[in-house]
């Protein structure tokens, strides 16, 4: 009887141990995995991709014209070269399955740090662009200039 008492009385204190574990999951309600149930964080929140595209089919830089299929544009997400963006969609390129952009995706980082630059004939290079994203449950586009 003794034994007996001693497995419910564990098995009823295991019990309320699980029922005192608060659900996790992905807390950010601007994710495409947010978890309306989850009350702790699970630090795995996910974010829809970003498509970075030109408006323009050339660029002017110290007083030269530099067309975008001669002079691809190069872009980064904070030291790293993530793509080339070599077309122009002056109204956005509607979707992220054209050529010439550069699609990114964030996964968990919700904030991103991007720039754009350009190399000159002579090796020199110019920032066109730069900024900082937040991702979020849909495709996000952002023109670089």
């Amino acid at each position: 009887m003794k034994r007996l008492f001693i497995f419910v009385a564990l098995f009823i204190t295991l019990s309320s141990f699980e029922m005192c574990k608060k659900p996790t999951g992905c807390m950010d309600y601007s994710a495409t995995n947010y978890d309306v149930e989850a009350e702790k964080d699970c630090g795995c929140c996910q974010f829809e991709r970003v498509v970075f595209y030109s408006r323009y089919p050339a660029y002017t830089v110290g007083g030269v014209v530099y067309s975008i299929n001669t002079y691809p544009i190069k872009l980064f997400i904070g030291t790293q070269e993530v793509g080339t963006v070599s077309a122009f969609y002056p109204n956005g390129p509607g979707n992220s399955n054209l050529p010439g952009i550069v699609v990114h995706n964030p996964g968990n980082q919700k904030s991103v740090e991007w720039y754009a630059k350009v190399t000159a004939p002579n090796g020199s290079f110019v920032i066109l662009g730069s900024g900082t994203f937040s991702a979020g449950k849909s495709v996000f586009f952002v023109p670089i200039f």
